[in-house]
């Protein structure tokens, strides 16, 4: 599968002005990029997509519950088989949390990918 190219939310384009398109690995990491960024009822037309961000700006934060928001997030992108292992940093003054992840696809690659989410 293709998608376009995003940086920051934003189409990239190559130096001749075309878009830039991407596909594997780096396209499902992108696709989870946007899952894990989307607050979940936060877009009206899927409201079950996203994760809960309260779950990592609560001041009691529970690592399990938040690894387990990430894992779900993960498993909303119909193309991950299986979640082997779920890292993630979490920088409270920028807001953003740093995922990285091993999971196997579908169709049996592995995925070793690392996504950036702003959850502020």
């Amino acid at each position: 599968m293709q998608s376009l190219k995003l940086v920051d939310g934003d189409l990239v384009f190559d130096e001749n002005g075309e878009l830039v398109m991407i596909d594997g690995e780096e396209e499902v990491a992108q696709c989870v990029a946007c899952v894990l960024g989307t607050n979940k009822g936060e877009w009206f037309l899927n409201p079950d997509l996203g994760i809960k961000f309260r779950a990592f700006l609560d001041k009691k934060q529970s690592e399990e519950e938040m690894r387990e928001e990430i894992r779900q997030g993960l498993f909303q992108e119909p193309r991950i088989k299986t979640v082997e292992s779920i890292d993630f940093t979490i920088d409270q003054k920028a807001r953003t949390i740093e995922v990285r992840f091993v999971a196997t696809a579908v169709t049996g690659e592995t995925i070793a990918e690392a996504v950036k989410v702003n959850v502020g």
